[in-house]
């Protein structure tokens, strides 16, 4: 599998960690606003449940929640596709993209996943700096474990068919073309199949907490720092598998 860092740093780059909003009610955050801040953000991120954020927040509206859990699901799929993928053969670092049905097919399976988060508010208090620290229960879901469990039961038939293929006898633009279209096309369907054979046996691992920091400007902005809210995500699906 891919690194953690690698993640971090492409969800970075994609700017679905940053929140720069402004909470309804002015200034005087309490220990309350500080919970619905953090349930509002998880809500919309991960469920696509986008009510309580636009409602929470003064200056969002339903289309750019939307496009927060768009981006955020788009890259959760790539990056799934991404740590099973088949190698790029000019660089073997990288994986070869799936098509744009695929991609989507990936999505669509990823918000399903996601839709099974299961996460709760423990506590909300102030800190001394003025600072919240809103405490989060997380099972972590255990749908990498389901996918690398079955993996090779369910790449049995596909290995048996490419294995049966005479790839000697082409020449290197056959194969490279072979290789793209037909070995890494068919590859992506079965896993895809595989993950969503294991969406609805998707369980939760032991329940971990976290402490996220939330605070307020001057400008009465709101903020979650990006390694708070990376640490969360890391724990909302397992990628350990073991």
């Amino acid at each position: 599998m891919k690194t953690k860092n690698n993640r971090v740093t492409a969800l970075v780059l994609a700017g679905v960690l940053s929140l720069s909003l402004s909470a309804c009610g002015g200034k005087g955050l309490t220990t309350e606003d500080a919970s619905t801040c953090v349930q509002v953000e998880m809500d919309s991120t991960y469920k696509g449940k986008f009510d309580g954020f636009v409602d929470f927040y003064s200056n969002v509206t339903t289309d750019d929640a939307k496009a927060q859990y768009d981006a955020k699901v788009e890259y959760e799929a790539a990056y799934f596709m991404d740590i099973y993928g088949v190698p790029d053969m000019e660089d073997t670092t990288a994986s070869l993209e799936p098509s744009e049905m695929q991609a989507k097919r990936s999505r669509d399976l990823y918000k399903e996943v996601y839709a099974k988060a299961d996460y709760t508010i423990a506590s909300s208090s102030k800190q001394d700096d003025g600072t919240f620290a809103v405490k989060v229960n997380v099972k972590p879901l255990d749908i990498i474990k389901l996918v690398d469990d079955n993996f090779d039961a369910a790449f049995e038939p596909f290995w048996a068919k490419f294995d049966a293929v005479d790839t000697e006898s082409m020449s290197d633009d056959e194969f490279a073309a072979w290789y793209t279209d037909t070995f890494a096309k068919e590859y992506y369907d079965t896993l895809l199949d595989l993950l969503e054979a294991q969406i609805p046996n998707i369980g939760y691992q032991d329940e971990k907490n976290i402490v996220i920091q939330v605070q307020q400007s001057e400008d009465e902005s709101l903020f979650i720092s990006n390694e708070d809210f990376n640490n969360l995500d890391w724990l909302i699906i397992d990628y350990n598998a073991e």
